[in-house]
């Protein structure tokens, strides 16, 4: 893209590690604790809509630009997710195996969700849209993410003026979510698509904004101030509010992006969040998205059955890991690792097979 902007890559980097953190499933502080939000996806939302718009405000000039912007973004998102689809279908197929010639049983047996209707609908990027979670878990977003490209490419075409009948039908979005009595944040069912929507376009509002002010004095003068505190309070938020106040957290991320998109590696704020290993974490975070369910999944298999570790039933009635504390913070830590060594691999020999990132 043309516009990339470096505390933006730190942003996705480190949403991408919380939402790790989630599928890190031991009893270990460094991924049970309160920033481990599934809030971070609709963050990932938020700042691609701010990002779309920065590199694609003015350029749907006729059909054939909306049609070359969805194949970029089809080949930015797909090829990654049906590689990992098929990991986890050779996954099932291995399942199916064990529980045929073992008795071995999985948490979810062989084909009970991960099935042949699921697959089909991964193929064609409609797992938002399920009851379930289905194979590589993660990949709802990108699903949701897809359709909301689409719907924004068209949206700019015919009515990019029309900034009041676009707000207007975000509000009857946001309506229409609180009245469903499901709160922000629900990863399947067409609930879950218009929660991508929402927070793209605040996201495309935020950018709107940003071109408008960002030449202002009092901006120039504050943004860096404004980002530390923002960083903060948006933090708080992610941390403290619950329920239908969940739906104020993606105006806190569209704000944070306005005043964040200038920061450089000027100041002290900006040489943290700017710093180059943040900034790479980010390049790669596509790939930490997508991988980091697979590789805990693998080191939870190995230390299972060829380490022999005791396991437990959960609350949920999920077996996991007996782990001490100790152990789990270990275990954790070699995720992170393995999960960011295999996405350098993926992003450098995989990912940029399919697009050239800029």
């Amino acid at each position: 893209m043309k516009n990339k902007l470096q505390s933006f890559e730190t942003y996705r980097g480190f949403a991408a590690l919380m939402i790790a953190a989630i599928h890190f499933n031991v009893n270990s502080p460094l991924s049970n604790h309160s920033l481990a939000s599934g809030l971070f996806v609709h963050f990932f939302f938020t700042l691609s809509g701010f990002v779309m718009y920065l590199n694609y405000n003015n350029k749907f000039i006729d059909f054939s630009s909306v049609k070359n912007f969805l194949k970029k973004r089809f080949f930015r998102l797909y090829p990654l997710h049906f590689l990992f689809l098929i990991i986890f279908l050779i996954i099932e197929i291995t399942k199916y195996y064990i529980e045929i010639n073992y008795g071995l049983v999985a948490n979810k047996k062989a084909f009970s969700v991960n099935n042949l209707e699921t697959f089909l609908g991964n193929i064609f990027l409609l797992q938002t849209f399920f009851n379930d979670y289905t194979f590589n878990t993660p990949s709802w977003s990108i699903s949701a993410e897809y359709y909301t490209y689409m719907l924004f490419a068209l949206i700019l075409f015919f009515m990019n003026k029309n900034n009041l009948l676009i707000f207007i039908s975000l509000i009857a979005i946001l309506i229409f979510r609180i009245n469903t009595e499901i709160n922000l944040g629900i990863q399947k069912t067409y609930l879950s698509f218009l929660d991508c929507i929402y927070c793209f376009f605040i996201g495309v509002f935020s950018c709107k904004i940003y071109f408008k002010y960002s030449n202002l004095e009092i901006y120039k003068k504050y943004y860096s101030i404004i980002t530390f505190l923002l960083l903060g309070v948006t933090g708080l938020l992610i941390i403290n509010l619950g329920g239908k106040l969940k739906f104020i957290i993606p105006l806190f991320f569209g704000l944070l992006l306005i005043f964040s998109a200038n920061l450089k590696n000027e100041n002290l704020l900006g040489k943290i969040i700017c710093n180059k290993f943040f900034v790479y974490l980010g390049s790669i975070s596509y790939s930490i998205y997508m991988c980091h369910l697979f590789v805990f999944w693998s080191m939870t298999q190995f230390l299972r059955f060829v380490i022999k570790f005791e396991t437990l039933v959960d609350k949920n009635g999920v077996t996991i890991l007996d782990l001490s504390t100790t152990e789990a913070n270990i275990m954790v830590i070699a995720s992170y690792t393995l999960t960011i060594a295999l996405s350098h691999i993926l992003y450098n020999y995989f990912e940029k097979r399919f697009y050239k990132p800029s």
